[in-house]
């Protein structure tokens, strides 16, 4: 207000205008904080499992929230794996955490068929995650096909994903394929928009 010689409520608009886009973080107690911005890169072309996180403690540690061995899929997942009315899927769910902040929320599903008495449905699934148990069951995926939407986060994601003010969410939906072209995984993906860069790379 003294620097540039403006109300007082013109100062809070300005401060909450920048909210509104992201670029500060109110304390409580403390003041406006510009945001910091360091963000994480997805590697899309890498082929990782929504369990499978890098060995650098520094980066993502994921943990399992739940884990359901048969369950009704949506009628978006069972379209996307092909599935007959009445059949289930193994449902995985995590939450992957940096620096203690929740970042990313996936859930990932398989047909019964192929997840039954494999480590899919046991909490721990094991090193290399879904897709190297998928690959022990004859099913190693060779190909994958995502959806990716810009949108903002529901309640539920916003309290589960700490989210600031203002910022969107990149859904992920991530679908596996088998060298016979069966989808063999459908997974979902919610990633805090302020913590990641999504990469593509790919040949012309």
């Amino acid at each position: 207000m003294a620097s540039y010689g403006v109300a007082r409520m013109t100062a809070r608009h300005g401060l909450s205008m920048l909210k509104d886009e992201g670029l500060t973080v109110t304390r409580h107690g403390s003041g406006v904080f510009v945001r910091a911005f360091e963000p994480m890169v997805r590697d899309s072309t890498a082929q990782s499992a929504p369990d499978d996180v890098p060995v650098d403690p520094a980066a993502l540690r994921a943990e399992v929230r739940n884990v359901t061995p048969e369950a009704d899929p949506t009628p978006e997942v069972r379209e996307l794996l092909g599935l007959a009315d009445g059949e289930k899927v193994a449902v995985r769910e995590f939450r992957h955490v940096r620096d203690r902040k929740p970042v990313l929320l996936a859930t990932s599903s398989v047909p019964v068929t192929i997840a039954a008495g494999t480590p899919i449905v046991d909490p721990e699934s094991g090193p290399g995650g879904t897709h190297a148990r998928l690959a022990d069951a004859g099913h190693a995926p060779v190909r994958f096909r995502e959806d990716v939407v810009g949108r903002m986060p529901t309640i539920e994601e916003i309290r589960e994903l700490r989210i600031e003010p203002g910022t969107p969410v990149l859904a992920v939906t991530r679908t596996a394929y088998d060298a016979e072209g069966t989808a063999v995984e459908v997974a979902e993906i919610v990633l805090d928009a302020g913590e990641f860069v999504v990469r593509y790379d790919f040949e012309v």
